[in-house]
């Protein structure tokens, strides 16, 4: 899957999965769409998908924003946290990578075998 450069990941902070990163490269991640987003959660470099009308505060606030809401202690820790996800990026975009192309395979698996079904309910219809 070709990266495209003039589309940087969006960090941000969810009370739900902790840090994430939003691949911006990835087809249902482009601006404009519908498509619901895939999330990459940073604690455990694990996938999640999550609708992208939840993309506003409260369920996911932009990285800056969210390390400046917070006091001088506990934003300096969050910034630390951050600093070392961010520096984890090559990682994350691999296993982002890897796990959007498996849901993708799976997607393509499901919609093959429903034509096929189809398909078969079509030529049993024609038979009678």
């Amino acid at each position: 899957m070709a990266k495209s450069l003039d589309a940087p990941p969006w960090w941000g902070y969810s009370k739900e999965h902790g840090w994430v990163v939003l691949d911006r490269t990835l087809p249902s991640n482009k601006s404009g769409l519908v498509a619901d987003f895939f999330f990459c959660r940073c604690h455990d470099a694990s996938t999640f998908v999550d609708k992208r009308s939840k993309w506003v505060a409260p369920y996911y606030i932009y990285a800056s924003k969210y390390i400046s809401s917070l006091d001088a202690i506990e934003g300096e820790a969050a910034s630390a946290e951050f600093q070392q996800f961010k520096s984890r990026w090559p990682e994350f975009q691999d296993a982002i990578t890897r796990q959007y192309g498996e849901m993708e395979d799976q997607k393509l698996q499901r919609e093959h075998e429903r034509v096929a079904i189809e398909g078969n309910r079509r030529v049993v219809k024609v038979r009678r």
